[in-house]
């Protein structure tokens, strides 16, 4: 409405009460009443009613009978950030939901009220941070699921006591609050990719803040913190060199597990081999089935056609309750495919895997325990660790050489780059783009450099002997310039 007709009645004091001051008043036919804890509180307040009456074009809340705006600049970060969780979750994977969650948690825990009453009641980090990434930021988890005591606590205290969305059109309040996301739970410095993650996420939070006019504009475009290296590039001291990475693939094929888990080893050798061979995430070979393999009886080369991915994520952030995810290809439509050429080793390695292990009823290659379920990440990061222990020798496993089972995936890449393959089918078979692949290994690959050494080293050894040197006294008469009619002179 855009105008409003509010009458007040004389204030008046209740005795017996914390907040004896009552002011009374009407809207149109609403009648409202607040309690204050000085006549002089309760003066200003009907001060405030009175002056926002009188702006042209003012709406008015009629549940609480004061300006929309009010409620608005009123408006916590925590009320408005499980919004945004709610408004993100349909339509996103579950890898992204997750992390929304973690970003969401942190800049929350950056965004308490610090007086000494919430300092008092305030529950520990691990509790809020619980609370918040499992429960807050889960939309619809609270609905269906009995809430713990603790938590039940954490949220309540959230609910009174983080500050208001408004307060981050203040220029000093924002850069304190980027300031705090880039920093980890310990006080050291989070990885740029993390910061660079939170601050996206904050600023979709005040896009949205925006939308719904709790701040005119978002401040953070205007805010340039000073840019981070981000080093992408894999680092040659994870990569294991062939004779490492076949120790190492070994090892895993004569590890032993216990009762049902005995075979562990053997069966996710493949899997590993997948990794090195051909290059694939974890992901996508945990998502492999038998159809998708081209393995040819007679030898030579055969091929896998990938058309999905199964993240480990966690069964909170998947639609069906299930600890992985199903989705496409990284970076890719759910239809797009990627069909990698595997080596004749690798095609008998896979076709000896599937004569001992023989598929799941739904194709996969690899499954964990009697029920055939999908392999957990922390199964086969276990299996990893205990072949990198009795594989390595004490001085290489001190190192940091094939810490990940994904440092496998790098050796391919390595391998297939010094080996002088194409960039682009080399990118083709990865799933990168170009500049991807070239961000991340080329320039650290030292293929071709022996060349490049010898050509400056003859063209060196040319320049002594025939006296044609660039020198101080023939740097101004260079070759023609190639337009026509000039020389090389300045």
């Amino acid at each position: 409405m855009h105008k409003v007709d509010i009458q007040f009645w004389k204030i008046r004091k209740r005795e017996g009460r914390k907040k004896p001051w009552e002011l009374r008043w009407r809207i149109n036919t609403e009648t409202y009443s607040l309690s204050f804890l000085t006549k002089v509180l309760a003066q200003k307040f009907q001060g405030e009613l009175t002056q926002a009456a009188k702006t042209v074009g003012e709406e008015w809340d009629l549940r609480t009978g004061q300006p929309v705006s009010w409620t608005r600049q009123q408006r916590t970060w925590f009320e408005h950030s499980c919004d945004v969780a709610a408004a993100e979750w349909d339509g996103s994977a579950a890898g992204s939901r997750r992390r929304l969650a973690e970003s969401l948690a942190e800049i929350t825990m950056a965004m308490l009220q610090d007086s000494l009453k919430a300092r008092r009641t305030r529950p520990s980090d691990a509790v809020l941070r619980k609370a918040l990434k499992q429960w807050a930021y889960r939309p619809g988890r609270i609905a269906s699921e009995p809430v713990p005591a603790d938590v039940a606590a954490a949220l309540a205290w959230l609910g009174d006591n983080t500050r208001p969305v408004a307060e981050l059109a203040d220029d000093e309040h924002l850069r304190t609050l980027l300031a705090a996301i880039k920093k980890l739970h310990d006080g050291k410095q989070a990885a740029a990719t993390t910061a660079r993650t939170r601050r996206a996420i904050l600023y979709k939070c005040l896009d949205r803040a925006v939308t719904g006019k709790l701040i005119t504009m978002n401040p953070l475009s205007a805010i340039k913190t000073p840019r981070r290296h981000m080093d992408d590039a894999v680092s040659p001291v994870v990569v294991p060199t062939l004779e490492q990475a076949r120790r190492l693939l070994w090892a895993v094929r004569e590890l032993r597990g216990y009762g049902p888990y005995k075979d562990r080893g053997p069966h996710l050798f493949a899997l590993f081999c997948l990794m090195f061979y051909a290059g694939v995430r974890p992901s996508e070979g945990l998502h492999l089935k038998v159809h998708q393999c081209h393995l040819p009886m007679g030898g030579g080369w055969g091929s896998l056609t990938l058309e999905g991915a199964s993240p480990d994520v966690g069964a909170l952030w998947t639609d069906d309750g299930e600890r992985h995810d199903s989705r496409g290809l990284k970076h890719r439509s759910t239809r797009t495919v990627r069909v990698v050429p595997i080596p004749p080793e690798l095609v008998v390695i896979v076709r000896l895997h599937l004569l001992t292990f023989p598929p799941a009823p739904d194709g996969r290659l690899f499954y964990d325990g009697p029920d055939q379920a999908k392999v957990p990440s922390l199964v086969y990061q276990s299996v990893w660790r205990r072949a990198r222990k009795a594989a390595l020798t004490s001085a290489e496993h001190a190192t940091d050489v094939a810490r990940r089972p994904y440092d496998l995936r790098h050796a391919n890449a390595s391998t297939l780059i010094a080996a002088g393959v194409d960039t682009a089918e080399i990118a083709r078979r990865l799933g990168h783009s170009i500049r991807t692949l070239l961000t991340t290994y080329a320039h650290w690959i030292k293929g071709g450099e022996d060349a490049a050494n010898a050509l400056i080293e003859a063209a060196l050894s040319a320049a002594a002997i025939t006296g044609g040197g660039l020198t101080s006294e023939n740097a101004a008469h260079g070759p023609v310039a190639g337009q026509p009619g000039q020389t090389g002179a300045a």
